[in-house]
């Protein structure tokens, strides 16, 4: 079993926070943080997203998050994937900006390159 985790992109401050994140709360649409016994709701709230945790790390042990951005392939050509949640099939896939897509798997020997926040460049090629 997965550990579920999540960290939260401030569109405004332009940086991820997850501060002592206890629950995830979904009632009505709207999804509540509960930090240290205040809510703040960040659901409907165009300033924050939220982007949950695969519970797969990559070669370095970092944690790959959704939005995360892997590279494959040689240091030549390189091929660039952003990490998704796939409605149809209720699973994390790795999605290609070249019209490839793939499952999420073997990524334990590649390494996160970046997210679509903080680097929105990686993906511009």
């Amino acid at each position: 079993m997965r550990e579920i985790k999540f960290r939260i992109w401030d569109k405004e401050l332009k940086r991820y926070d997850s501060p002592n994140v206890h629950h995830l709360l979904k009632n009505d649409g709207i999804v509540s943080i509960v930090l240290n016994m205040d809510v703040q709701k960040i659901s409907g709230n165009d300033r924050f997203i939220i982007q949950q945790y695969t519970g797969l790390k990559d070669k370095n042990g970092k944690e790959i998050y959704e939005g995360d951005i892997i590279a494959f392939g040689s240091t030549e050509q390189e091929d660039l994937f952003e990490v998704v949640w796939d409605e149809d099939d209720a699973r994390f896939v790795l999605d290609s900006y070249g019209g490839r897509g793939c499952w999420l798997i073997d990524v334990k020997d590649r390494e996160i390159i970046g997210n679509i926040f903080e680097n929105p460049e990686l993906l511009e090629k």
